[in-house]
């Protein structure tokens, strides 16, 4: 996989004010600002110092100095952008703190200070459901909960595994980070049925943006078990047959094993993910939506009790849910499974049916999230946009929450409209106010 793919990652805001220097009278300071993206990380995980010259100045040169042994060493250099800003990659690969200022010419920046703890020191907020979760599952909850008390929210993109072009989504961005990548374990699966298949080249793709420090979150659209055909197909939804001795049954708990195959492979390899199954079930578009709650529940809690006795526990467990648009969309709360570490909205704006506001729905949001801690965007953005969607709304969204998501996850272009980062109007530029991926909230 390219340099580029595997480094769109990570990263983390908080700002120091620097000195300013007065080059002429009457004419607005000169400042640097440093920023870690983000200030505390496990070892091996991507972080760096963000800069901003203001006023803005493109092409001057920003070195990155830590405090070691009392001098202050060169550890990197960038160039600024027009607008300023500049990225100076940092090596976490030894636990403990660094003190860092960033210098250009005569401007210096305050310190700030970056901690590296070792991985045996991932203690997540609060703890997994499963008790016997491996510890790359504990430092990827570890890593959203210091997002969170850092007050940031991760950019995720979602790729279309199936398709031949899947990593598209990413190098689009022309070598910008993200933070979270998306897939399905449908779409992963159906390229192993290809010819010539490359289930491989796909799986080793997602271990490298994983190691590279890429939070992995997974869905799995899976096809109707009474009739084999796709997840959108309703012309049989009783969701109630799975926990019956039933064909229905048979074929799904089949089909589920074949999942539960490939993130065990995922965990071999040390690789953990959040696994947000069944989602969305407070609608009626896919097949196991629209049904009672206590089915769902105990649908959902059998998944889990199946990945534990399988030996899976590399998996952040996620309910992901639809927002409550109209009438036909049940209460999320109600459906609300009895272990979850994450919960998360799924939201396409114009959700609602009206045109006046490019604001997504976020209804039903924040009854979830006072019962569940760490809450997400699971799935946000345009349902049809050719163009006139600004992606800026999701920052903003985003603030306006009592309990903030870890981060906001953008789909793939499909056949309605654009969706994806890169191909949306200010889609770039948004990103790049979310130095490394992240956007400071």
């Amino acid at each position: 996989m390219s340099a580029l793919l595997v480094g769109l990652l990570t990263g983390g805001l908080f700002a120091a004010v620097s000195t300013p220097v007065h080059a002429r009278p009457h004419r607005a300071p000169v400042t640097l600002i440093a920023s870690l993206a983000p200030p505390v990380v496990t070892t091996g995980e991507p972080a760096a110092v963000a800069t901003r010259i203001s006023p803005a100045r493109a092409g001057r040169s920003v070195t990155v100095e830590v405090l070691t042994d009392g001098k202050w060493i060169d550890v990197g250099y960038a160039t600024s952008d027009a607008a300023g800003r500049a990225l100076i990659p940092l090596d976490t690969t030894d636990p403990g703190p660094q003190v860092l200022r960033a210098v250009s010419g005569k401007l210096m920046s305050s310190h700030v200070s970056l901690t590296v703890r070792g991985a045996a020191d991932c203690k997540p907020s609060t703890p997994l459901v499963d008790r016997l979760a491996t510890s790359e599952a504990r430092c990827l909850a570890a890593r959203l909960d210091r997002w969170r008390s850092a007050g940031l929210m991760g950019v995720g993109q979602e790729l279309n595994m199936s398709a031949w072009s899947y990593d598209a989504p990413l190098t689009s961005l022309g070598g910008r980070r993200v933070s979270v990548v998306g897939f399905d374990l449908w779409e992963l699966g159906k390229t192993a049925t290809y010819q010539p298949p490359f289930f491989d080249r796909a799986f080793a793709d997602l271990v490298a943006q994983a190691r590279a420090g890429a939070v992995l979150t997974a869905s799995w659209h899976a096809p109707n078990p009474h009739n084999g055909l796709e997840y959108n197909n309703r012309d049989w939804h009783d969701l109630g047959a799975l926990l019956r001795d039933t064909p229905e049954a048979d074929a799904f708990w089949t089909q589920y094993d074949e999942q539960l195959a490939v993130l065990k492979a995922l965990q071999d390899v040390g690789v953990a993910v959040v696994f947000r199954p069944l989602h969305e079930a407070n609608g009626k578009w896919f097949w196991w939506g629209g049904a009672t709650p206590s089915v769902y529940k105990q649908v959902y809690s059998q998944m889990q009790q199946r990945a534990w006795s399988a030996g899976v526990h590399n998996i952040v467990w996620a309910y992901s849910f639809n927002a409550k648009t109209d009438k036909t969309v049940a209460d999320p709360v109600s459906l609300l499974p009895a272990k979850v570490d994450l919960a998360g909205i799924d939201s396409y704006w114009p959700a609602t049916g009206s045109h006046r506001s490019q604001a997504p729905s976020m209804d039903g949001y924040s009854a979830v999230a006072k019962r569940v801690r760490r809450m997400a965007f699971t799935e946000i953005g345009p349902y049809a946009d050719h163009g006139t969607w600004k992606p800026s709304v999701i920052t903003s969204t985003a603030r306006a929450q009592a309990r903030r998501p870890v981060w906001a996850l953008l789909w793939v272009d499909d056949a309605a409209g654009r969706k994806q980062i890169s191909s949306l109007s200010g889609g770039v530029s948004w990103l790049d106010s979310c130095p490394f991926g992240y956007c400071a909230l």
